[in-house]
């Protein structure tokens, strides 16, 4: 995730307010630090085999001729199957032949999902069965008829990148029928995940290294295609280059929209993060990234160049290290190390960097533990000291003991060993002798 920051400027330096950099929090995934939806893998299963037909419509058979909960299934794996092809396909016809036409309203969304993402560049999209929904109450069935059913099913996709892993959606799809057919009347009986095409119109624009899709202006993509650009070239410096090194970008139109993606009831406290990054901590089946960087365009646009280079460059690294990582570190490692390569080479100074922390310390307000998730969730209060303060533990590490030595670190206490018995083999102190150091470096750097 990466925190926004107003502006204000040293000489020769920028800084921001607000918002600056937060890393990607992975929630179900593992906080790290700003995003948030997943959908767990758990028991769902394929949705039928081979290529899906196009066609409007499935047809049940009568009820006596097996268990209907059998039966309501593998119409369900139909349907979807025909859901999958008409989009694929882009057969807008065949597409709404799967949707209850007497739910209005909800066709009509259907219509605005299919035309939202007619410039997408889809490889796959695919749903899978995952188990029942919610019970529907009984004015819900009186109103949608007795056999009306809800199923949690996971819609997955993958855009058209070689090296671009699969994004997993949770929806619940209400299930109605008529006569003898199954049709899909709503998916508001549950907690759906929206996308952007539930936003608007999805842009897509296209950089050397970055694919921007967004409901925001063509212009704007394209702006953050030339950063985004950019800024993995300052991740190679420190990573390397062993990750898929296509990074995608997301521009929703606003805040509010942002909050949309992000599954938040509201954008409270969004104005303190201008990007996050969301996808799963570990590898795809095929070792490919599904990570998104997911922008705030509001918190960017209170960023000037440099601002906004530090934000996309921290994100950036959260999803090269996660491309090529299999669990989650602690979060100050994660959110420090991000900010530590978004820092890099930029020529502002630590004083400007860390002025959130220090400035506690010199009111008598330090840290005396490393940072938390708690001090990084922007609902609770101010996250820009456990931005600052994980910066600076990255920092003196590098300084200290050597870069080689941070990535090193990184990339042992990602594979799941525990951070505590790698510190002291790679760096040659303890958490608590680190803590001890860190706190007496934060006491140098604020007098």
């Amino acid at each position: 995730m990466a925190r926004v920051q107003g502006e204000q400027r040293a000489p020769d330096e920028e800084r921001w307010g607000p918002v600056r950099t937060t890393a990607a929090v992975v929630l179900v995934l593992a906080l790290v630090s700003g995003g948030l939806w997943l959908v767990g893998r758990g028991e769902a299963r394929p949705a039928g085999d081979g290529a899906a037909s196009p066609s409007s419509t499935v047809t049940m058979s009568p009820p006596d001729t097996a268990d209907l909960s059998v039966l309501r299934v593998q119409a369900l794996d139909e349907l979807l199957a025909a859901r999958s092809g008409a989009l694929l396909a882009r057969d807008r016809k065949a597409w709404l032949g799967t949707v209850d036409s007497a739910s209005t309203e909800f066709a009509a969304r259907q219509a605005a999902v299919f035309d939202n993402v007619a410039e997408v560049p889809l490889a796959d999209w695919r749903y899978e069965y995952a188990g029942d929904g919610p019970s529907l109450p009984a004015d819900r069935l009186d109103s949608l008829g007795p056999d009306a059913w809800v199923a949690r099913v996971v819609l997955v996709y993958r855009l058209d990148e070689a090296d671009l892993g699969e994004v997993r959606r949770e929806q619940y799809l209400t299930l109605v029928r008529r006569d003898q057919d199954w049709l899909v009347a709503d998916d508001t009986d549950g907690g759906s995940s929206p996308d952007l095409w539930d936003l608007g119109p999805v842009h897509v624009v296209r950089g050397e290294r970055a694919l921007v899709l967004g409901t925001a202006p063509v212009e704007d993509l394209r702006r953050y295609a030339d950063e985004a650009d950019h800024a993995a070239g300052h991740v190679d410096e420190v990573w390397g280059t062993a990750w898929p090194r296509t990074v995608v970008v997301m521009v929703p139109s606003t805040q509010q929209e942002m909050a949309r993606l992000l599954l938040r009831h509201d954008d409270t406290g969004l104005d303190q993060i201008a990007a996050v990054t969301t996808g799963e901590v570990g590898l795809d089946t095929d070792g490919a990234s599904a990570d998104r960087v997911v922008a705030n365009p509001a918190g960017f646009a209170q960023l000037g160049p440099l601002g906004r280079q530090v934000v996309l460059t921290h994100e950036i690294t959260h999803v090269a290290v996660r491309a090529t990582t299999a669990e989650a570190v602690p979060i100050w490692l994660s959110e420090g190390f991000a900010d530590y390569v978004a820092y890099k080479g930029t020529g502002v100074s630590r004083a400007v960097i860390a002025q959130d922390v220090l400035d506690k310390v010199r009111a008598g307000e330090g840290p005396t533990v490393l940072p938390t998730a708690a001090d990084f969730d922007p609902s609770r209060g101010d996250i820009a000291p456990a931005y600052s303060g994980s910066w600076l533990v990255a920092e003196l590490i590098a300084r200290r003991w050597g870069e080689p030595e941070l990535v090193e670190l990184y990339r042992q206490v990602s594979t799941g060993a525990p951070v505590g018995s790698v510190l002291p083999e790679v760096v040659g102190v303890d958490e608590t002798q680190l803590t001890a150091e860190w706190v007496a470096y934060l006491d140098e750097l604020a007098s």
